[in-house]
């Protein structure tokens, strides 16, 4: 038979009331909310299969209180493609922000619509969605679902045309029967964040008259050169000066209306111009 007094349980009842009346009372916050402040191609490589981006994020606290956050599980949703999206621990100042930079990769087989939209100056639609924790009150908080942000972006691509050099120590003259073999060799340097294959005829000019063609081909990766060598063969009697410049060299230029572009979702027109003395 229990000797503990009625009195006894209620009163430790209202001294467990009275003591949680003096804990601090954890408050329920209002997820963040985020605005892209500046979105950029870091590079685009079809080699690599994929399309790198900066996304600097401003996010701001809603709430009337500091948001300190802790870990975040986000996905960002690009196009077609779902891609894990992380935050740094911060805490945002009551009715503040923080601008956070951060980087995104973007799979190109999973968002070729959206990356040829984009290159194309078109909008694309970027959302961050997932849970948040706070570190309010003596446990942390669990923010969400709730979506992070929800805006559509757009590039401003300012394509720079490819630089050609003719390099004449690499390139040669030889004879084979009554046919005349030029070879010409050169650098091609990409200025771009965006590879690409540059392809299409071009022509040899000899004297100002067009003597060959030939195909070029060559793939460009982002911000890097390339060389590669065009073979021209030409009748002897084709090109003016051809006994005297076996010796002495030729002057030569190589012309053509070439196209960048990636298979399947973007292409620009442009055209080729190099020129030099090959020996």
């Amino acid at each position: 038979m229990s000797t503990k007094k009625p009195w006894l349980a209620a009163l430790g009842l209202v001294l467990l009331l009275a003591l949680s009346a003096c804990l601090p009372r954890m408050q329920q916050p209002a997820p963040p909310q985020a605005q892209v402040q500046n979105f950029q191609l870091v590079s685009l490589d079809p080699f690599a299969g994929r399309a790198d981006f900066q996304l600097d994020l401003k996010i701001s606290n809603p709430n009337s209180f500091d948001l300190p956050l802790l870990e975040s599980t986000l996905t960002l949703y690009f196009d077609d493609a779902s891609i894990p999206f992380d935050l740094p621990e911060m805490t945002i100042r009551a009715a503040g922000f923080e601008v956070v930079p951060t980087r995104i990769s973007v799979p190109l087989a999973e968002a070729t619509a959206g990356l040829a939209k984009l290159l194309h100056g078109g909008p694309v639609r970027i959302r961050i969605k997932g849970r948040s924790r706070a570190n309010l009150g003596p446990l942390p908080i669990d923010i969400g679902p709730y979506t992070l942000l929800d805006q559509t972006v757009r590039l401003d691509l300012n394509f720079a045309m490819p630089t050609f050099k003719l390099l004449p120590e690499q390139s040669s003259l030889s004879l084979s029967g009554g046919t005349l073999e030029v070879a010409v060799a050169f650098q091609v340097t990409n200025p771009n964040p965006l590879g690409f294959y540059l392809r299409g005829p071009v022509a040899l000019v000899i004297g100002g008259r067009q003597v060959a063609s030939a195909g070029l081909d060559v793939p460009l990766r982002p911000r890097q050169s390339s060389t590669g060598r065009l073979v021209f063969r030409v009748g002897l009697s084709e090109v003016p000066g051809a006994a005297a410049g076996l010796v002495a060299g030729l002057q030569l230029e190589v012309r053509g209306g070439l196209k960048a572009e990636i298979p399947g979702f973007w292409q620009q027109g442009l055209e080729l111009l190099m020129g030099g003395h090959i020996r």
